[in-house]
């Protein structure tokens, strides 16, 4: 069975970057699918009955513990409806009726299995199957990195991606050159989710590739040898995790910085001072930012 929560907004004017951040929130909670409906202000979303045991599960019986409430996330507030319903395939559902191939620069090119093209149309193809609606590539913030990483150099690098969530990162990565990849993700599912894709871009776990299920605190069980690090999370667990982060990569390694707004750039270049990180290229897209930063 699944907890069918329906969350519904009077802050139509601010949907574009809000709806995002609340599935985003949710995913880290342990949400597994999203359906958006911003022309009615409405997100639908889905846990299992069993969640509350994993990590995130906290946040949902504190946050969300009601049949009916409200939920306030950076000044917008949310009102939500909770349903117990069967079972059913709403990933299936999400990738067929939503996902399009996403094409970056004509030389990526983004898609499902079922629709990639053959022959392939761009010099690299990137087969993804989300598990939830996060890292297929249609975020803004997902879409930056991919972007920068195309004119990164990653040939023999050594890279570590924080909150994998599909792995699109670090298959990306892998694809485009780097010798080893290192990632994790709070949710088990995520970890599940990252596997699968890397068999169908004809990776596996190996001495170079591991994939775990954890958080920030696996890092200090690697050498830290990384060259380049992803952390596309929300604002904060990028502050609370940021000097795990700089202590994981090398000297003049780079730690690469979405999953947040331009309301939060203060607090993050804060905090990039503070743990010796400089910034070296930032981008935004719509109300999010992409820094790209360098360990001093």
């Amino acid at each position: 069975m699944y907890r069918h929560y329906t969350f519904t907004t009077e802050h139509r004017h601010e949907l574009d970057w809000a709806m995002p951040l609340l599935a985003q929130t949710l995913a880290d909670w342990g949400f597994e699918s999203f359906q958006e409906e911003p022309d009615n202000g409405r997100l639908d979303a889905y846990i299992s009955e069993d969640a509350g045991d994993g990590p995130g599960g906290g946040e949902v019986a504190t946050q969300l513990s009601a049949d009916e409430g409200s939920l306030t996330l950076y000044n917008i507030e949310w009102h939500y409806h909770r349903e117990l319903v069967p079972s059913e395939d709403w990933l299936a559902a999400w990738r067929s009726s939503t996902f399009e191939p996403i094409s970056l620069r004509g030389r990526m090119l983004v898609t499902t299995p079922e629709l990639a093209p053959t022959p392939p149309t761009h010099p690299i193809q990137l087969l993804i199957e989300a598990y939830n609606s996060f890292g297929s590539g249609e975020h803004h913030t997902t879409r930056m990195l991919l972007e920068h990483l195309l004119d990164y150099d990653l040939a023999g690098d050594h890279v570590v991606d924080m909150g994998c969530g599909t792995g699109i990162l670090g298959i990306a990565s892998l694809l485009l050159g780097a010798d080893s990849l290192v990632a994790i993700d709070i949710s088990s599912e995520c970890v599940t989710n990252t596997l699968h894709n890397l068999q169908l871009n004809g990776f596996e776990p190996s001495e170079h590739i591991s994939v775990r299920h954890g958080d920030a605190s696996l890092l200090s069980t690697y050498p830290s040898e990384a060259n380049l690090l992803f952390a596309n999370i929300h604002r904060n667990i990028i502050l609370k995790d940021l000097p795990s982060y700089v202590a994981s990569v090398q000297p003049g390694g780079e730690v690469w910085l979405s999953g947040f707004l331009l309301s939060d750039r203060p607090a993050i270049s804060q905090a990039l001072e503070a743990v010796g990180l400089e910034l070296i290229d930032e981008a935004t897209s719509e109300e999010w930012v992409f820094m790209r930063t360098r360990r001093v």
